[in-house]
């Protein structure tokens, strides 16, 4: 959705309340498909002594699997973003501002962008999820699957042999 902002860019002190709900089908993160539940934004773009401002919370819920176990693990998400806006920028590598050209920014990317950038690196269902069983792939959260726990790493195997002898 597209935000006009001509009126705030000209007139000082002045504000647009932001209260929008996207919704995406095309979210990855790590190369793996979120299934993500509508984003719901809320917030304002503020124009205080000519500096124009766009605050906002987007909460939505997403699932994805875990990394340790596979399980599909939902949660729940309340995130607050600050953008400072304008229209022209001398250094354009800054990612702090971001550069609003025609007076007109694209929310429906930028949520996308600042949703996909906060991502956790490692999406757990637990914090003390126990994982996979390497040798039989048992799911460890749900018992124990009675394998020896003792398995030599197979580049020491040879080390043990000579030991042995």
């Amino acid at each position: 959705m597209p935000l006009e902002l001509n009126d705030i860019f000209v007139t000082p002190d002045s504000s647009l309340a932001v209260d929008e709900c996207f919704v995406y089908d095309d979210l990855s993160a790590e190369g793996e498909q979120l299934t993500v539940s509508p984003v719901q934004v809320k917030g304002q773009v503020r124009n205080t002594g000519g500096l124009v401002e766009l605050c906002y919370t987007a909460e939505f819920s997403y699932s994805k699997p875990c990394d340790r176990c596979l399980a599909i693990a939902e949660k729940s998400v309340k995130q607050e973003f600050v953008h400072t806006l304008a229209l022209s920028a001398e250094n354009e590598d800054n990612d702090d501002i971001i550069i609003v050209a025609g007076y007109t920014l694209d929310l429906f990317s930028l949520v996308r962008d600042d949703i996909l950038l906060e991502m956790p690196i490692k999406h757990l269902c637990s914090e003390d999820c126990l994982g996979l069983c390497p040798t039989c792939g048992q799911n460890l959260n749900e018992g124990s699957c009675g394998c020896k726990k003792e398995a030599v790493d197979p580049r020491m195997a040879v080390l043990d042999q000579l030991l042995q002898d």
